[in-house]
């Protein structure tokens, strides 16, 4: 019943809310319409996963007291595998399963009550301060507020737990600030000039934020994030290059889609309350022009090489001239989702339409994004790290 009526009251305000076009009023008038709600529970069950098929006492997501990221390139990947086990009932629980929702509030509690994923390190903005942050959020804040958003919607929760619970998130976002407002990149790389706050890592931090901020109701909190969507649409260049992750090697592509995955991320959450900020443009730069970049890259992708060439932390991807994008993973194509659902008459799109219609002389790279494209509404990722959700279920409009 509850349930029934929380969807109801959903829709209402979804429709019946006004919508500020204007990006500037939404960053500076924003608020929360849909306490709580920071993605809707699907009932679509033909992309969600539904029922629950993993055993929590033998797959159990064991609270992690501290984080201890590498100071080089990494993050803490045992946080990464509880987030894989976490998934196997955040899925379900967003798909409406009852028995998940129970299981997704009893872990978060159990983490919160245990005060897990304690940052420990420094606050100098190094290595570790870099790769912890990002740990907790990445793989901790934003994917448990996302579960226990689903859990509002779907069961009662007590409210001395509830209390628990987002003590414990306001605890671990605080401490896991790294929206970078202040900084500015210098001399000496290709993001010259670009703020900081357009970064991966910021734009992660500002996701935990603005769901933080739907979580308890609060304006500021959720207004936050729109900075960094703000920063990184503004700077990218001209041919739609994002150059904070255009650097980075072998992976420049790989860090491109991810950003684009934040981005994405946060246009849809403000979008569950009620604005749109898909079309927010400075100067001809907007999101269509980052995602033409990446098409243009599938067709020929000697033209990231001159970014990519600068080898800024590439990770393990050392040949900047082979970009590492795996076909498989959400965090490359979630954005894509997304993206072509609500824009399906772009020309972006109709490119990779021609492309589907005749896939006889595509390269690897648009094999992949074509594949991608074909499989809306059909495929489902195996993990939802840099997406928070699963795409196939949550960002399809």
């Amino acid at each position: 019943m509850m349930f029934r009526i929380i969807s109801a009251t959903l829709v209402y305000l979804l429709f019946c809310t006004p919508s500020f076009s204007n990006f500037k009023e939404i960053k500076k008038k924003a608020k929360i319409n849909n306490p709580e709600i920071i993605f809707p529970v699907s009932k679509n069950p033909n992309r969600c996963m539904t029922k629950m098929y993993s055993n929590p006492m033998t797959n159990p997501v064991t609270p992690i007291p501290e984080v201890k990221a590498p100071k080089g390139y990494g993050l803490d990947n045992r946080f990464n595998r509880a987030l894989q086990r976490f998934e196997n009932f955040k899925r379900p629980c967003g798909g409406g399963s009852v028995e998940a929702c129970e299981n997704v509030k009893k872990i978060i509690l159990e983490w919160a009550k245990a005060d897990a994923a304690k940052r420990t390190g420094p606050s100098d903005h190094e290595g570790r301060h870099w790769n912890d942050t990002l740990t907790v959020n990445l793989w901790v804040a934003s994917p448990m507020m996302a579960g226990y958003s689903f859990v509002k919607q779907v069961i009662d929760i007590p409210t001395n737990e509830d209390k628990i619970i987002k003590d414990w998130f306001k605890k671990i976002v605080k401490k896991n600030k790294h929206l970078m407002y202040d900084m500015t990149y210098k001399d000496g790389t290709q993001a010259r000039g670009v703020p900081k706050r357009a970064h991966n890592h910021a734009l992660s931090s500002a996701i935990s934020h603005m769901q933080l901020g739907v979580l308890l109701n609060d304006n500021k909190l959720f207004k936050k994030a729109f900075k960094n969507y703000e920063a990184t649409i503004r700077y990218q260049r001209k041919d739609g290059s994002l150059p904070i992750e255009t650097r980075r090697g072998g992976r420049a592509m790989f860090y491109q889609a991810r950003a684009m995955n934040a981005l994405t991320v946060i246009a849809i959450i403000a979008e569950n309350q009620g604005y749109n900020i898909w079309d927010y443009e400075y100067k001809g730069k907007n999101f269509h022009n980052i995602v033409k970049f990446f098409i243009d890259f599938t067709e020929n992708n000697e033209i990231v090489f001159k970014y990519a060439k600068e080898m800024k932390a590439p990770g393990p991807a050392k040949n900047y001239k082979m970009q590492d994008l795996d076909g498989r993973q959400g965090s490359n194509w979630g954005w894509l989702y997304a993206y072509a659902t609500r824009f399906p008459d772009h020309e972006n799109i109709k490119r990779l339409q021609q492309w589907s219609s005749d896939s006889s002389n595509l390269n690897s790279y648009q094999a992949k994004i074509v594949l991608n494209f074909e499989n809306i509404s059909k495929r489902k990722f195996g993990t939802s790290s840099w997406t928070v959700v699963e795409p196939n279920c949550h960002f399809i409009k």
